[in-house]
């Protein structure tokens, strides 16, 4: 497969691609340590340029009460200790892509994340060693790509064999065309360009076949006409909501025999696209993650969804 960057190149249907399980497991990592100890984004500093400051009791509760969200939603979910000197670590999104067993194979596949910052690269080694050894196959990146930052930039369409790809600041296209071969697996590529949303999962959430969240001035032109080509109800954020609230890092969990409405987690207070869910179905449950917004991180980051068949038995 190769990469598909505009949407003149589709030659198939959402309907069409096979079907994969449903990611009904997530692991998170304890946010024992967390905090805002360098500035890799530009929700690290205040309004007057100094580092955030973090309320780590706050912080603890918020985090328990989105691992109770998610279980009270049927995920199972599986908690990590903290890693000493890993600010950072709360949000395992970043350091590996899953692949799923059904892609390539019976056997999942994890691939270790290239950080764009030194300070994250020991949360990449002990990930790929909890994936190692719950038997999935380890599989680095062998090409010229510089950076790559996985589940941050790499997004699975739900249910389908197809994977959401941004190209910017943190992950480099090389990254995905050498996926996309490796693993004969389509790749949307989308290319993002602003700032404040720097990872694909802060501007896109996909929430099921038909239906995502998305901030359009966050794609170039081809990136948004791929986004509707894909989705049939693409549910457009507001500028205050993506950016203040981070609606897009919304998480809509998939747990066995789920039932409609379908559930999206949310952080609190993005009030317009909270409206747009519910118009459409959707039950929102809204969690409080304001300490870890100043670190740019929200719901989707502080988690890493798979299949529970992929989980040790």
């Amino acid at each position: 497969m190769t990469t598909i960057h505009t949407a003149g190149e589709l030659d198939f249907q959402i309907t069409e691609l096979p079907e994969l399980p449903p990611f009904d497991s997530v692991a998170m990592a304890d946010p024992r340590d967390f905090d805002v100890e360098y500035a890799i984004n530009p929700h690290m500093l205040d309004a007057n340029g100094q580092l955030q400051k973090v309320d780590r009791v706050r912080a603890r509760e918020q985090w328990e009460a989105l691992r109770e969200t998610l279980v009270g939603c049927g995920m199972k979910v599986e908690v990590e200790p903290a890693l000493d000197r890993h600010p950072d670590f709360v949000f395992c999104a970043n350091p590996g892509l899953p692949i799923p067993a059904g892609v390539l194979g019976d056997r999942p596949r994890w691939v270790p994340s290239r950080m764009a910052s030194d300070r994250r690269a020991g949360e990449v080694e002990y990930w790929s060693g909890v994936f190692e050894g719950r038997g999935w196959k380890v599989e680095p990146l062998q090409g010229a790509a510089e950076r790559f930052e996985g589940t941050g930039d790499g997004l699975w369409h739900p249910k389908r064999r197809l994977l959401w790809g941004g190209v910017g600041t943190r992950t480099s296209l090389e990254a995905w065309e050498e996926l996309a071969g490796r693993y004969e697996l389509p790749i949307v590529i989308l290319g993002l360009r602003d700032p404040d949303l720097y990872h694909l999962d802060t501007c896109l959430a996909p929430l099921d076949e038909r239906s995502c969240l998305w901030r359009p001035a966050a794609f170039d032109e081809d990136g948004q006409a791929l986004v509707r080509a894909l989705f049939e109800d693409p549910i457009e954020v507001s500028e205050e909501d993506a950016k203040q609230h981070f609606a897009c890092n919304a998480f809509a969990p998939q747990p066995k025999g789920l039932q409609a409405p379908h559930v999206v987690v949310i952080q609190e207070g993005a009030t317009r696209t909270r409206a747009e869910l519910k118009a459409r179905g959707f039950q929102v449950l809204e969690v409080e993650t304001n300490e870890f917004l100043k670190s740019g991180g929200s719901v989707f980051c502080m988690k890493l969804a798979f299949a529970s068949h992929e989980a040790p038995s």
